[in-house]
């Protein structure tokens, strides 16, 4: 593929796979999906998959959907949200502080959210996403293309959800920088910039993503 090609089109290189993993052990998950036409291009909602170890079906946890619902497979199919990417997985005895700490956090979250619930800027979708990631020490980023994931209000400052970095966010402005993070200006909400590892510069549209994926 043409590099013009890629940078119109926004593609990540060696993505995650979408195959779930045994379910020998506990295994937490946070994914994307893009929503429909029009926005399929530059909008992605997130949830959190849980399988407790020997369980069959999943648990899903986000806005507007999922609260502990479970599922067969939300790694492939998870309607009505398109072209699912995996963020980030863990496994183990790591997967089981997760799954307890999202259990217990997520409901709340959820519901401060909706009930003050904005599109754009936030709160939104992707606003628990993160929430959820760092309130849980969950390191892990959303797609550029997750409008609301930074959103802190008026102004806010605090750690990435990655924790190796901080930013700084109003609805007009912000600025994200981190060993992890790379550097990342974000305008009205859109996302420009480079990560560092995996290399990959920050686009808000498509996988978010023109390079490597991400973790």
């Amino acid at each position: 593929m043409r590099p013009w090609v890629l940078l119109l089109t926004g593609c990540s290189i060696l993505p995650q796979s979408l195959e779930p993993p045994p379910n020998d052990e506990t295994t937490v998950a946070v994914l994307s999906g893009s929503l429909g036409h029009p926005m399929n291009a530059i909008a992605r909602h997130p949830w959190f998959a849980v399988r407790r170890a020997g369980e069959k079906t999943w648990a899903t946890y986000e806005v507007g959907g999922g609260d502990g619902t479970e599922e067969v497979d939300p790694f492939r199919d998870h309607t009505p949200y398109l072209d699912p990417i995996v963020h980030k997985v863990w496994r183990g005895a790591e997967a089981e502080l997760a799954a307890a700490c999202i259990a217990r956090v997520a409901p709340g979250v959820r519901q401060r959210i909706e009930a003050g619930y904005i599109f754009f800027p936030g709160p939104n979708s992707n606003t628990f996403g993160d929430v959820v990631l760092r309130a849980c020490h969950l390191h892990a980023s959303l797609p550029s293309t997750s409008v609301g994931k930074d959103y802190r209000g008026l102004f806010g400052a605090g750690i990435t959800s990655e924790g190796t970095g901080v930013q700084i966010e109003t609805p007009v402005l912000g600025l994200k920088i981190g060993l992890k993070e790379g550097i990342e200006v974000h305008i009205i909400g859109l996302s420009f910039g480079v990560d560092f590892w995996p290399p990959a510069l920050i686009v808000p549209w498509g996988t978010g993503r023109v390079g490597f994926a991400d973790r």
